[in-house]
């Protein structure tokens, strides 16, 4: 029942095969070579190995049959994300084997890596001595629904990072919570982001001698979104965030890099990175601590549709099972909303906001379709900067998915360039400033230049190999002895880059960038091997959604609370303005998502 969400698919490129190779063109996977095999016989006996392109590289696996039926599927190699696609898989493998069949739905939320799993489990089979296309046509697989609990303390719609901070605060303070998650993995958009943490005072900034404060980082907030946002909501995560970076640390596990990063618009280095890099470190955490806590019952494939009310107060959640299509009622004292933003749901989007439609992809989870908004005004609430959209600037422009890569930039490393090689904006401006400069460059396109020196002291190309490497077969990124070969693969004008980088390395050497006012640590681009990383702009967070007070209840059209209704997370308002500065999301959702947890369990009480 236990798993977690994904990052968009980086689609393209055939895998070599131990066994068989996945070619995937666009979503599909197909079959182009045999798997191996010892010990095959014409039976249906024997074992063999099959390897598929997954969504962060090759997988091995292994499946042993013994007269026409297997009896065991091994995943040899993986890199699919720890708590996301390896979760996906071991669903997917008790599936094959308790049913003897193919023909298995895709795990929601982890659909690229389950597709490459069913493709080289059936190549295998196809070794082996089986015909995989036979086992496809063979009886569905049944699925099996856990029966909700009929009633509860708190429901908390949305297992998302908001969603495990208010199931755990509310548990922790004695309610029965029930955690509700439509998708078939756990995490939303917080597995998919780097999981950076803006945290102002921390133990870095100590040894490191920043001073700074939760005042700073709130004057950064509402200057970074125009002061559209509310003062007293941006003060609440401001003076939260240190906390709940500690409450991570502690009450779940998380890991921690010794090193910051300066996000765009933010005054100074505050934020603080998960030991892997990724938000996952903390959702496949959290999903294990809530398995920890007895009075929690967490589901997946359980879609909140509607709540229920009694007079003015929410009194329960109308749920249906995403597999089966089986509806029930969980009737409870109070309800937390953290099913997240609409970043994924196109006609949400150009509902409030004309220009976001889908000419621009997405980052966010496939999850990301703006339920707790649209039954939180249902059920009365007010509906809060709806119109404000971000997009995030540096994305793959075929696919939207994040460029992690990219974060050289964050970490002093990293030009942004247009193909006449030259810069058009400040590197740490805020996202939506660098994101509406690129589209403005010729083609709607930007590149990212750093080269081996700045690759190697941020240490980005390992941690996220993956990445690089289905970049690099995709020509997305681009390694080079020199500008003119990085220029050719790429199309950029080698001799306005060379001018640029000229430029910019004497800037260095002034301490002082004239053009663009840089902000961070000024490193200069000297030797190669160099790279230029390919971006456009994609939707990466909504702004808008319902109105809360300090203690996270919602408000109602007029601006009081529902009795019984509390939201956290990219489901709230009014905390962003026009535009979110990064890794402030991880702040408000975890301080916010406490808070609402913590009340919730008072208000039950």
């Amino acid at each position: 029942m236990k798993n977690v969400s994904r990052r968009n698919f980086i689609a393209g490129g055939t895998v070599a095969a131990i066994g068989s190779a996945l070619a995937l063109a666009g979503c599909t996977p197909s079959k182009s070579s045999e798997g191996s095999s010892e010990g095959a016989s014409s039976n249906g006996t024997g074992i063999a190995t099959a390897q598929a392109m997954g969504k962060h590289g090759n997988m091995d696996i292994e499946v042993s049959a013994k007269d026409g039926a297997i009896d065991r599927i091994t995943v040899l190699s993986s890199r699919e994300t720890p708590g996301l696609g390896d979760h996906a898989m071991e669903q997917l493998t008790k599936q094959i084997i308790d049913s003897q069949t193919l023909n298995v739905d895709t795990v929601s939320g982890a659909t690229l890596s389950s597709m490459a799993f069913i493709s080289a489990v059936g190549q295998a089979l196809d070794a082996i001595g089986e015909d995989s296309s036979d086992w496809q046509g063979r009886d569905k697989a049944a699925s099996e629904a856990e029966p909700l609990p009929e009633s509860a303390d708190v429901v908390v719609v949305g297992a998302g990072g908001a969603g495990f901070a208010a199931a755990i605060s509310a548990a922790n303070k004695g309610a029965n919570v029930v955690l509700l998650e439509k998708m078939g993995v756990y995490g939303g958009d917080t597995a998919l982001s780097g999981g950076e943490m803006a945290a102002p005072g921390n133990w870095i900034q100590a040894q490191e001698g920043i001073k700074d404060s939760p005042d700073n980082l709130a004057e950064d907030m509402l200057v970074g979104g125009d002061n559209k946002a509310d003062p007293e909501l941006v003060q609440v995560i401001a003076e939260g965030a240190l906390d709940s970076s500690q409450w991570l640390t502690f009450e779940a596990g998380v890991s921690w890099k010794h090193d910051l990063m300066q996000f765009g618009g933010h005054n100074i280095k505050r934020s603080i990175i998960p030991i892997t890099h990724s938000g996952s470190e903390m959702t496949t955490k959290l999903t294990r601590r809530v398995g920890e806590i007895d009075n929690i019952a967490l589901f997946n494939n359980s879609q909140a549709t509607e709540l229920v009310k009694d007079g003015d107060a929410v009194t329960g959640v109308k749920v249906k099972n995403t597999l089966t299509g089986e509806e029930s009622t969980i009737s409870c004292k109070a309800v937390v909303l953290t099913a997240g933003g609409f970043g994924s749901n196109v006609e949400m989007r150009v509902k409030y906001n004309p220009d976001m439609d889908d000419k621009i992809l997405s980052t966010d989870s496939v999850g990301a379709t703006g339920d707790g908004i649209v039954m939180g005004e249902a059920a009365g609430a007010d509906l809060v900067d709806m119109e404000y959209i971000q997009t995030y600037p540096v994305c793959d422009p075929e696919n939207g998915s994040l460029l992690y890569v990219g974060d050289v930039r964050l970490e002093y490393q990293g030009l942004l360039v247009n193909k006449e090689g030259q810069r058009f904006v400040e590197e740490l401006d805020r996202r939506d400033v660098i994101s509406n400069a690129i589209t403005e460059q010729t083609d709607s396109i930007a590149y990212v230049l750093f080269n081996q020196a700045g690759a190697d002291k941020t240490g980005l190309l390992e941690v996220h190999s993956d990445e690089y490497e289905n970049c690099e077969s995709r020509g997305v990124v681009v390694k080079g002895d020199t500008i003119d070969e990085v220029c050719e693969a790429m199309g950029v004008d080698a001799e306005g880059l060379k001018a640029t980088i000229e430029a910019w390395n004497g800037y260095c050497k002034d301490g002082k960038d004239p053009e663009w006012n840089y902000r961070g640590e000024m490193n200069p681009i000297e030797d190669g091997p160099y790279y230029l990383l390919a971006c456009k702009p994609a939707v990466h967070y909504t702004m808008g959604g319902l109105r809360i007070n300090t203690s996270a209840e919602v408000l109602d059209k007029n601006k009081q609370p529902i009795a019984g209704l509390f939201a956290a997370g990219e489901v709230a308002g009014h905390k962003m303005g026009t535009n979110r500065l990064g890794s402030c999301s991880m702040s408000d959702i975890y301080t916010f998502g406490r808070i609402a947890g913590e009340n919730a369990a008072a208000y039950t009480a």
